[in-house]
């Protein structure tokens, strides 16, 4: 049955004008064009697949696709779909003329208000078309559309100063957090709008957020967390103070950085073996970063009146406090130890 393009003309939803197109095409082209661009059931076949299933050559198969796509193009500009593919390509245009598939198939979904559009419609539409062009997904890249070769060099070319800077500034990043902080602050000026830089950064891999928000490199473990180690040490990082295993077990989950169920046994296994976590209580550890320190409650102590000279009880009970879960009686305790402290006349402890 041959359909009525002042018909399909008619028709609003892009995705179900393309499959129009494609029924009015003779049937093994049909099924050709089909099968290599996904538009059935989602999955992209080979032409050696499409010639074995034929009984023809992979070549033959390229031919019949070519023509297809050739009668297509010659009636397509009587649709809508010309229209579209403008509106596609200016919203490209709009964005720095780079922007992953992902992302582009959801922004038109949205402008073109049709939620059935998925990434086959358009590549098969790009490439009746013969634009934009397709980078199709690699170790280093996310599969996008580009609008030129002028738009893909200017990505690239901020990617690569943001990698060169980020690969130094490991801590700094880290601490500063949010995306466009770092490109409002860091590698400024830069010479595109923050939206448009934040979407070059968006094609790579080498870039990414961890599920707090910071953004830094993908490599980073504070970014992608794989251990349990990571995992503790970013939750308690964010946590800002100290915390039992449990309640470091329970924020891993929570976050949900996998699937794999934190234990709190596992937890505190792991962090008793890492000299980044502190063991300041019962089962409650902190961070040596945020000024915790390793020892006993009496070594403690004594690194403190080393450091600071004599000192009254109270002030040594408050600045242990800072470094240990400690109750003050167990302070004070340890502080009438006359093996190692001595009380001065005028009141103060000091080392003995």
């Amino acid at each position: 049955m041959t359909i009525s393009w002042d018909f399909i003309y008619n028709i609003t939803m892009v995705s179900k004008a393309i499959n129009n197109i494609v029924s009015d095409l003779k049937p093994r082209q049909k099924e050709i064009v089909s099968g290599r661009f996904g538009l059935s059931d989602g999955n992209k076949h080979t032409l050696a697949s499409l010639g074995e299933k034929y009984g023809i050559t992979r070549e033959r198969v390229r031919q019949l696709e070519a023509e297809a796509l050739k009668s297509i193009s010659q009636n397509i500009v009587k649709t809508k779909l010309k229209d579209t593919l403008e509106e596609a390509v200016a919203h490209l245009k709009s964005v720095g003329g780079v922007r992953s598939e992902d992302y582009l198939v959801n922004d038109l979904r949205f402008i073109l208000e049709d939620k059935n559009i998925s990434q086959w419609h358009l590549r098969f539409l790009f490439e009746v078309f013969g634009k934009p062009s397709y980078y199709n997904e690699d170790d280093k890249f996310h599969s996008f559309w580009y609008l030129d070769d002028k738009s893909l060099k200017q990505a690239a070319n901020l990617i690569s100063k943001l990698r060169k800077f980020l690969a130094g500034k490991k801590k700094e990043i880290i601490n500063h957090g949010k995306s466009d902080i770092v490109l409002g602050k860091v590698i400024e000026p830069h010479p595109l709008p923050d939206f448009i830089a934040l979407n070059y950064i968006s094609v790579s891999k080498d870039f990414g957020l961890n599920n707090y928000g910071d953004f830094g490199l993908s490599k980073w473990e504070e970014i992608k967390p794989k251990t349990m180690r990571a995992k503790a040490y970013l939750v308690m990082r964010k946590n800002g103070k100290p915390m039992h295993f449990n309640e470091i077990a329970k924020a891993i989950n929570e976050a949900g950085f996998d699937r794999k169920k934190a234990l709190p046994q596992t937890v505190h296994n792991e962090l008793i073996k890492y000299p980044e976590f502190i063991l300041v209580g019962r089962g409650t550890y902190g961070l040596s970063e945020s000024g915790y320190t390793s020892g006993t409650a009496k070594e403690v102590i004594a690194k403190i009146l080393k450091s600071k000279g004599s000192l009254t009880a109270d002030k040594v009970v408050e600045l242990v406090s800072q470094e240990r879960f400690l109750k003050p009686n167990t302070i004070l305790l340890n502080l009438q130890n006359k093996k190692h402290f001595k009380k001065l006349p005028n009141g103060k402890y000091s080392l003995k």
